[in-house]
């Protein structure tokens, strides 16, 4: 999840005008890395409701890169650096709730 979050920030500067400049997608990125990075600390500190915690970002993450890919499938401008990075990022949230269940 920590990693999850990193590239979020990673894709939030990018985006803030380091590669291009698309705010659209700087802030909403932002708000993403700084949710799944909070769940991934309550997951490492393993508090009581770290489970839950962990899950409702990670689907808080998952929701966010949902409405990525519709904008991104939806546009006429072609990115298929963003498409990769969605796709991607999509797969690895979805084994990474797999495993937050699973570890309940």
């Amino acid at each position: 999840m920590l990693a999850e979050a990193v590239t979020f920030a990673i894709a939030s500067i990018l985006h803030l005008g380091v590669a291009e400049s698309f705010i659209g997608a700087a802030i909403p990125e932002a708000i993403i890395a700084v949710v799944l990075g909070a769940g991934a600390i309550a997951v490492l500190r393993r508090g009581a409701r770290s489970w839950g915690l962990g899950l409702a970002t990670t689907l808080f993450a998952l929701a966010g890169v949902i409405i990525g890919l519709s904008v991104i499938l939806g546009e006429r401008v072609s990115r298929p650096i963003d498409l990769a990075y969605h796709v991607t990022i999509f797969v690895a949230l979805v084994v990474t709730v797999v495993l937050v269940v699973a570890r309940r």
